[in-house]
């Protein structure tokens, strides 16, 4: 496959790490940090083919994230349906949602296109939250069945979410190479000059927010399950500017930055917990500024992301070392001549 030719050193070197973390760090609190960072991956990676590669804006992804949690932990506890089903369904859910919302949004660009994302946003949260018959309302969902796999492991449920962010990971890629990729850049770079040659502008729009929308409604479900309790409090704004600045450290034109913004954000956090015991000034919401201060650093100073800007500092150094060899066969040419 074009992937593995293309990012096979790569994809080699992040599977090692992948299959060595939990055995590095065995205590189970950092196999669930682990777990909660495969968690976020799966989101950004979606956010990243709608952002990055599509060029359209989002402020509500966590909506979908918290659609994709309520769904699975309604049907296997309200109805006692198998997780396997609930799964699905988180899948199959926040993608109707994405759909509708897609088509109504189709036209909208800029700040426009952020605000209709907001507002959808706060409709979700407002609903999980008033819909108490249902979603439990703020009190939220308790007793949501654990995904069992040979039993209830901590080691086979971190083994598991990085399975699926693998293959969205590969989907990904494969997409990033494909006609609709080539598609998605070309609307980012401009929806006219896409229209002129014969893009369908707004289905490929739509299929940007379907598959960005199934990709966190996976998510979702998974972290219903993995926690076992659901509130509406994680599904807002704030986890949604999460999510944006993860992809943007990351680079938000890059599918591998999506994944390294997610672990770099998770890690910043989990310093920031371990700060606030020491300063408890740092306690509260203090998270929500230090990732709003780190999206607009990256912004103004490096715009296009932690992953681009190496990999373009990366092939400078190796075309500087290539000039000297060049230079130096051409020099062999004339003396031969």
């Amino acid at each position: 496959m074009q992937i593995f030719n293309n990012w096979g050193k790569g994809f080699a070197v992040y599977l090692v790490l992948m299959v060595l973390f939990p055995f590095v760090m065995p205590d189970e609190y950092y196999r669930s940090v682990g777990i909660v960072i495969g968690l976020h991956a799966i989101v950004t990676i979606g956010l990243c083919l709608l952002m990055g590669l599509a060029g359209q804006i989002s402020l509500g992804q966590a909506s979908f994230w918290g659609i994709g949690a309520y769904t699975s932990a309604v049907l296997t506890v309200k109805l006692g349906l198998p997780v396997l089903v609930g799964l699905l369904a988180s899948a199959l859910v926040p993608a109707l949602f994405a759909f509708i919302l897609g088509r109504a949004i189709a036209g909208l660009q800029g700040y426009y296109l952020a605000m209709a994302t907001l507002a959808f946003g706060y409709i979700v949260q407002i609903g999980i939250s008033e819909w108490e018959s249902v979603t439990g309302g703020a009190s939220g969902l308790i007793s949501i069945p654990k995904i069992s796999i040979f039993g209830e492991s901590e080691l086979l449920l971190y083994f598991l979410v990085w399975a699926v962010v693998s293959c969205v990971l590969i989907f990904s890629l494969h997409l990033l190479h494909s006609r609709v990729g080539r598609a998605f850049r070309a609307i980012h770079k401009s929806e006219i000059a896409a229209t002129s040659m014969g893009i369908n502008v707004r289905q490929h729009k739509l299929r940007a927010f379907v598959v960005s929308g199934v990709f966190a409604g996976i998510s979702g479900g998974l972290y219903a399950h993995y926690m076992g309790i659901l509130d509406p409090q994680p599904f807002g704004l704030a986890e949604s500017i999460k999510f944006l600045t993860m992809v943007v450290i990351g680079g938000m034109t890059s599918i591998w930055g999506a994944l390294v913004g997610a672990v770099l954000i998770n890690a910043i956090s989990e310093v920031l917990i371990l700060l606030s015991e020491v300063i408890p000034g740092l306690q509260g919401d203090i998270d929500t500024i230090v990732f709003g201060a780190i999206l607009v650093l990256i912004v103004m100073f490096m715009p296009e992301g932690l992953v681009p800007r190496i990999r373009s500092q990366y092939e400078k150094i190796r075309g500087s070392q290539n000039k000297p060899d060049q230079s130096k066969q051409q020099v062999e040419r004339k003396a031969a001549t």
